[in-house]
């Protein structure tokens, strides 16, 4: 989804984009484009059909996964034809937390939220519970590409909410191998330990910063528009150098 995002009273165009990188699901923010050029890529990229034909492969694995390992879940169907726009996953987390046999059986450190559950659990090629989410989307090049052609810039988006054990190393190589503008340093789940290494990072390699409270309506809690948790207090003066014209006037 491309929305319409307020920096300092000008109204610019941003969208966070799920893409891949060495086989890891992480996110990305553009800021700034063309919207109308990605939309086009991203309309041939994520129709419909396709995005209902991903969730069903990765709706099945998740079943298959569950059914190897023996954990306890209602009864779900592998027929459906159709997926909205929510988290399936959401679902099946909730009915599988109702069952405490369940942690016994899968032991490992991703019960305590949805959130782990995702990342330290589907997404994360360590786990049992993988499900290569990674495979169908776009690779992290690509999106740079595409953002950087309709005349934005791109930051990597929340890079310790991933919950990787490896996130310092892991940095390093994304930017090694990747031209990206920025990382989101300030967010509603960091320590002020781990804000501040990515602010080193972000200048100790000449990189823009950002931040953001990741608001996506109720369906997060504690996640509030502007300022998380409460915990928020991005200066203003990390916006000083984004260089960001583009349909600035138009939008007005």
């Amino acid at each position: 989804m491309i929305l319409l995002i307020i920096i300092r009273g000008d109204i610019i165009v941003g969208c966070e984009f799920t893409t891949s990188f060495a086989g890891r699901l992480i996110e990305v923010l553009g800021y700034g484009f063309d919207y109308q050029k990605v939309d086009q890529y991203l309309s041939s990229c994520y129709s419909a059909e396709k995005i209902n034909e991903t969730t069903r492969v990765l709706y099945q694995r998740l079943l298959a996964k569950i059914s190897d390992l023996g954990l306890t879940l209602a009864a779900h169907s592998d027929q459906a034809t159709t997926f909205d726009c929510e988290f399936f996953e959401r679902k099946i987390y909730d009915e599988l937390t109702k069952y405490p046999e369940n942690k016994k059986i899968l032991p490992e450190d991703i019960w305590d939220s949805f959130s782990d559950f995702f990342r330290k659990g589907l997404t994360n090629p360590a786990s049992k519970l993988f499900i290569n989410h990674a495979e169908f989307k776009p690779a992290l090049s690509e999106i740079i590409r595409i953002v950087h052609e309709a005349g934005g810039i791109v930051m990597l988006a929340h890079p310790f909410q991933y919950k990787f054990t490896d996130t310092e190393s892991f940095l390093d190589n994304i930017y090694e191998e990747n031209d990206f503008d920025g990382v989101e340093c300030f967010y509603t789940t960091f320590s002020r330990k781990q804000t501040e290494y990515l602010v080193n990072f972000a200048k100790k390699r000449n990189l823009l910063i950002s931040g953001g409270s990741d608001y996506h309506g109720t369906n997060k809690k504690q996640h509030e528009l502007g300022i998380g948790r409460g915990n928020l207090a991005i200066r203003k003066d990390i916006l000083t150098d984004w260089k960001i014209n583009y349909y600035k006037e138009e939008i007005r």
